[in-house]
């Protein structure tokens, strides 16, 4: 029989610690896990062993909600003292995004097997480089949760496009609206996604701020993703050596709205996150006749959350690619970074790479 490995969660905000929600639809299962813990309940191969967190209610908080289910939980006021108390092979990072990098530093030190991190990576490139230092000098995988690389509707996305289902990759629009319409917290699902559909370098960075954001930058300034406010919005161009352009607009005084279109030679998909991931496929079929069809939704078992432990799982037992590895999540804080200063300059391109501000 495998020995299942033991998990434990730095931070237990919602995302970390809420218990397992009802299934919205067939062929979910009968609970779907919404959270870290919830996961590691789910995917047999883990077992979730302690929490930890700076605020002493919410780690009582935790151990109550999860007594039923987990009589053993144990909960800690630190991650240090977790660390040095437990015999842990799995370490989720949920705090705040400025504070990722020490406890993954911390956890790679105190030897666990593999580190599932809340985005995005970091706040700075500086963080996020000494975390992929941490990691890969130890041989250790990492995954970043950008959620959309475990939804089977934006897997089939990947898919279509690999496939040349729509031709090449020419542009990419997507809208970000609300409140939370916030370049770190939020954004960096969407700047994610934009990386992994282009499928290129980024090569260089435009980018406006809304009215009354012209001082915000050229760095964060946020306070770790709690207060939207903040979290800026911008108006982003980004240039990839393929040629493509992506557009990103993020605005907080619109609807709220999660969209991405994707155009290429042939076609386009639209995909629409709110409310539940609908997408279409338009091609081109001569003579000037455009056909749309939305895509067939693809059952699965437990959803994305589930998806990315028991990804986790099989990259510490059989090594692999990761979906959503730190150099990726890297990436895509590169993109927010260089966003940030081209900003704070008028609106000037910068060239990629760059250094932190």
């Amino acid at each position: 029989m495998t020995v299942r490995l033991r998990a434990a969660i730095v931070g237990l905000s919602g995302i970390a610690a809420r218990l397992p929600e009802p299934a919205q639809g067939p062929g979910m299962g009968i609970r779907l896990p919404v959270s870290h813990a919830a996961a590691y309940d789910c995917v047999q191969e883990t077992e979730l062993v302690a929490g930890c967190d700076l605020r002493p209610e919410r780690a009582a908080d935790f151990k109550r909600e999860w007594s039923t289910l987990l009589p053993d939980l144990r909960v800690y006021p630190d991650h240090h003292a977790m660390l040095v108390a437990e015999d842990l092979d799995i370490v989720s990072v949920v705090t705040s995004d400025d504070a990722h990098a020490q406890v993954v530093v911390d956890a790679v030190e105190a030897g666990v097997k593999g580190i599932l991190c809340e985005k995005p990576i970091a706040t700075t490139l500086a963080d996020a480089d000494r975390m992929i230092a941490a990691t890969e000098g130890a041989g250790i995988p990492m995954l970043v949760n950008h959620t959309r690389r475990w939804m089977s509707p934006w897997l089939q996305v990947s898919e279509l496009i690999r496939q040349g289902t729509i031709g090449d990759v020419q542009r990419i629009m997507t809208s970000q609206g609300g409140p939370r319409a916030m370049l770190f917290r939020t954004g960096t699902h969407i700047c994610d996604s934009i990386l992994w559909f282009a499928n290129a370098r980024p090569i260089a960075v435009h980018a406006l701020p809304e009215p009354g954001l012209e001082t915000y930058g050229p760095r964060y300034a946020g306070d770790g993703g709690h207060n939207p406010r903040t979290d800026p919005a911008l108006s982003v161009l980004i240039e990839f050596e393929n040629g493509v352009r992506a557009f990103w607009n993020l605005c907080k005084t619109m609807p709220q709205v999660f969209d991405i279109d994707i155009y290429g030679e042939k076609g386009c998909i639209r995909g629409r996150a709110f409310p539940g991931d609908e997408i279409s496929v338009t091609v081109d079929i001569g003579n000037q006749r455009l056909v749309t069809e939305p895509l067939a939704r693809v059952q699965h078992t437990h959803g994305w959350f589930a998806g990315c432990v028991a990804e986790l799982v099989q990259l510490i037992r059989g090594g692999g690619r990761p979906s959503s590895g730190a150099r990726e999540a890297r990436l895509s804080l590169e993109v927010m970074l260089a966003a940030l200063q081209s900003q704070a300059n008028g609106g000037e391109r910068i060239a990629l790479p760059i250094a932190d501000a």
